[in-house]
């Protein structure tokens, strides 16, 4: 028995909207059904895939209630540039969380945003 290509699922209320916040930070498409109005969009950054649906798919197509209310995950991105990423996180629809900060003993700078479906972004810099 073999497992590959894991991927995080977020519940969002529009594909399109969350596939454009996420492209900020350089994901990049790789799925998407249908062409028109999705109801799933997967994108991949470095090796890690997310995929963005409509929860109406998982009580459609398999019978079961996503939750989609509260911090159900959170996605960790690495960046060069932390306060540069939460400035452009915030001016493409994020929402502020926690504004740029030491962390580690100073080893680390991150930030929190919301995307624009209520996830938390942390955004994570090595510090020096």
């Amino acid at each position: 028995m073999e497992f590959s290509d894991p991927q995080v699922i977020l519940f969002v209320s529009d594909t399109e909207r969350a596939a454009s916040f996420y492209g900020i930070f350089g994901f990049r498409e790789t799925f998407r059904s249908p062409q028109e109005d999705p109801v799933k969009i997967e994108m991949a950054l470095g090796g890690f895939t997310i995929g963005l649906a409509l929860p109406r798919l998982l009580a459609e197509s398999h019978g079961l209630e996503p939750v989609t209310a509260g911090h159900r995950a959170c996605i960790a991105i690495w960046t060069d540039d932390v306060d540069t990423a939460y400035r452009l996180a915030l001016s493409s629809g994020a929402t502020d969380n926690r504004a740029p900060y030491a962390f580690g003993e100073g080893r680390f700078r991150i930030a929190f945003v919301e995307d624009p479906d209520g996830y938390p972004v942390q955004l994570v810099q090595k510090a020096g």
